[in-house]
């Protein structure tokens, strides 16, 4: 009698359709079990027949030690659900088994003998074949890895991947930078960039100079008894400073309406602005990241002052490096060009170089290498600038579990997120934390209504001490011209006067000698010579006292 083959199964293919892959849903499954149990029934029990349902149900998972992935601390390993003994044995494993469960598959574990911080992801070697975890792939000996990866355009070449689970976002760790001094003084003037600092003293020196030139002008025109530009800059500067001089009048229109705006920008924007931010300024700690985006870091790198470190160059983002035409991935590939990157034996060598020297690990915060970053102190992370990435499960090339394992990863995608919240986003201390000085949450308000420290305000006070120290100097130099000015002055007088003396005796001496009026005549002729002194002085004194406009 002829075999009963249905025309959908595998057995009833024709030979076109060889090299096709196989795709069953549930449906198909539960179709083939009651197409087999009717065979069963008409021609007996067959072990081939049973042994092929059995690999139906089955699929067979990668799984490595690899925390947070998969932790190996549980009595049982992979442990695919958490227990009271074990309630994290691993993002994947638990997001794993659910979606298999849900698949309807029996999961049969595959082992890779590898120890924590060693894991081979999956290399290809010049003979076109692959090593790794994406190795066991490759040759058949699993269907799909228990591992989070990123798509790049070689391994789409070679293997099937999921529908993403998750993003992820890429982190630069590397060592923080040390506090100094001059750190701590510029507290003070953290409300404002650089930038922003520059364009308010150059618009107020635009300001000064232009109130200046209005003030000549109304000299010129007699509106103004004289002209002076130390005492229209001061002027200016305690506008700034919201401090009003009664004496800064102008009686032009244009120059009241410059005033006007001057201090509408400097000292009701500006300086209300900055009164309102400084306070925030003052209560954050200061930043320890030796760079502040990505774009930072390239040209760290670019001049040579920071060294990129992995310890596997398949990672995703090197493969972006070599190949991606990503304006981050170019800008990073030129500064790479003289400095390239440097590889390391582990994760664990690779962290040891991050807290030792100028090294920058690019790693992100599902993987490995975060876990073990927080286990040190002294490290910090930058991820801004770098874009999230998305997260995968890897399969066989034309895997016959794609279809249905994606629509569970559909269906159970409150799941997945939940478990990644708890893995990730929920605050969990996983692993060995060490005891490091905690970063001051500025988000707290019990941290924020805090008094401020020394440490704090020492910028305002330095900066005070510094004009202090100017303003003595300054002080004793005023006096030491004034005086020196004085003996000047006073020796010239002296000169003068000696001279008018000896001009007048020599006259009388030559016109009028030995006469006892001639002698009267010099007494007189000097006394008017002294007041006429006098009387010079007195000007001088009232030319240089200050008149008011």
């Amino acid at each position: 009698m002829e075999e009963m083959v249905p025309p959908s199964s595998p057995l009833g293919h024709n030979k076109k359709k060889e090299e096709e892959t196989w795709e069953f849903s549930r449906q198909d499954e539960t179709l083939i079990m009651h197409w087999i149990s009717m065979c069963t029934m008409r021609r007996g029990q067959s072990t081939e027949i049973l042994l092929f349902v059995e690999r139906l149900q089955k699929i067979r998972v990668v799984y490595a030690r690899n925390p947070p992935d998969a932790f190996a601390n549980c009595l049982r390993f992979p442990q695919l659900q958490p227990n009271l003994a074990c309630p994290f044995p691993g993002y994947t494993l638990e997001m794993m088994g659910q979606i298999a469960a849900y698949a309807g598959y029996d999961v049969e574990p595959v082992l890779s003998q590898n120890i924590v911080g060693s894991l081979d992801w999956g290399t290809r070697l010049s003979n076109d074949t692959w090593v790794g975890v994406l190795g066991m792939l490759a040759n058949d000996t699993a269907d799909v890895a228990c591992l989070m990866y990123q798509r790049t355009d070689l391994r789409d070449q070679y293997f099937d991947f999921s529908y993403p689970l998750t993003n992820v976002q890429p982190i630069y760790v590397v060592r923080e930078k040390t506090q100094d001094i001059g750190s701590i003084l510029w507290n003070a003037f953290k409300p404002y960039s650089t930038v922003t600092w520059l364009v308010i003293v150059g618009s107020f020196i635009t300001q000064v100079l232009v109130l200046i030139g209005i003030s000549r002008v109304e000299k010129d025109l007699g509106m103004r008894k004289r002209f002076r530009p130390f005492e229209v800059f001061w002027q200016c500067i305690q506008l700034q400073l919201d401090e009003h001089s009664e004496d800064m009048n102008f009686f032009t229109i244009a120059g009241n309406i410059v005033m006007f705006f001057c201090a509408l920008l400097q000292s009701g924007f500006l300086i209300k602005l900055y009164e309102g931010l400084l306070l925030s300024a003052l209560l954050a700690p200061p930043s320890t990241n030796p760079f502040k985006n990505a774009d930072g870091l390239i040209q760290l790198i670019g001049k040579g002052q920071y060294h990129l470190v992995t310890n596997y160059m398949g990672n995703w983002y090197f493969d972006d490096l070599v190949n991606s035409n990503d304006p981050h991935f170019v800008s990073l590939r030129a500064a790479t060009a003289n400095n390239p990157v440097v590889l390391a034996k582990s994760v664990s060598d690779a962290l040891d170089m991050v807290e030792s020297g100028p090294y920058v690990y690019p790693i992100q915060e599902d993987s490995l290498a975060m876990q073990m970053s927080k286990e040190r102190c002294n490290l910090v992370y930058v991820s801004d600038g770098l874009p999230q990435v998305g997260s995968y499960f890897v399969f066989q090339n034309k895997s016959r579990f794609l279809k249905s394992m994606n629509t569970a990863i559909i269906m159970n995608s409150d799941m997945i997120q939940h478990t990644f919240s708890k893995y990730f986003r929920e605050g969990y201390k996983i692993g060995n934390i060490p005891k490091c000085t905690q970063i001051v949450d500025t988000s707290n308000p019990e941290i924020v209504s805090k008094p401020l420290n020394m440490a704090s305000t020492v910028g305002i006070f330095t900066l005070g001490a510094i004009g202090i120290a100017i303003s003595t100097v300054v002080f004793f130099v005023e006096i030491y011209i004034f005086l020196h000015n004085r003996v000047l002055e006073s020796h010239r007088k002296t000169r003068a006067a000696m001279a008018k003396n000896l001009l007048t005796l020599g006259r009388l001496y030559f016109t009028e000698i030995h006469d006892g009026v001639a002698l009267g005549r010099l007494a007189e002729i000097i006394d008017k010579t002294l007041a006429q002194n006098e009387l010079e002085e007195d000007d001088d004194s009232r030319e240089n006292s200050p008149d008011k406009y």
